[in-house]
């Protein structure tokens, strides 16, 4: 089974004059949480083979806390297209440098994660609320196919959604 995890960046600085939106960094409460998903998802063992990471200051950040928890042969690997990225950007990414791996991860932006999210696993999710993807959420989501390059984009199965106030 193919796994997408999409990881939205932890609460950034609001916007300042004379502050790129770019280079706004996290608050520690996004510190701390990016930290805590870190953990979670090693603890679930739910690693993956790949990250794909914004280029942008509050994702590197973001991926600088989870890194920590998981072991040093998880690739990285920083995409400039995935700041301001659309959905189907974000998906192309996923499946350029996922290929023939079967576990990637993404940390990324809003509304690119959300949009994805709910075009990835369509009606099967009533019971949530995948409107709602707030700083430092987590969704994991699985697909039939062994591979990412196989996978069918809208043909995943929500297997878990973590909000940071909920680990």
């Amino acid at each position: 089974m193919a796994r997408v995890t999409l990881i939205r960046h932890g609460k950034a600085e609001t916007s300042k004059l004379g502050v790129q939106d770019f280079d706004r960094p996290l608050i520690s409460r996004g510190q701390i949480n990016a930290s805590a998903v870190g953990a979670f998802l090693a603890t679930h063992r739910m690693l993956p083979q790949l990250v794909l990471v914004s280029p942008s200051a509050r994702t590197r950040e973001t991926y600088d806390f989870i890194k920590p928890h998981w072991p040093d042969e998880i690739a990285v690997q920083f995409v400039d297209q995935l700041y301001e990225a659309s959905a189907s950007t974000l998906l192309q990414a996923i499946i350029d440098y996922g290929g023939d791996l079967s576990d990637i991860a993404v940390i990324g932006h809003n509304p690119s994660l959300v949009v994805l999210l709910n075009h990835m696993v369509g009606d099967g999710h009533a019971e949530q609320n995948l409107g709602y993807f707030p700083t430092c959420c987590m969704a994991d989501i699985g697909f039939v196919a062994p591979k990412i390059r196989d996978l069918v984009s809208d043909g995943g199965r929500l297997l878990s959604i973590k909000r940071a106030r909920d680990l």
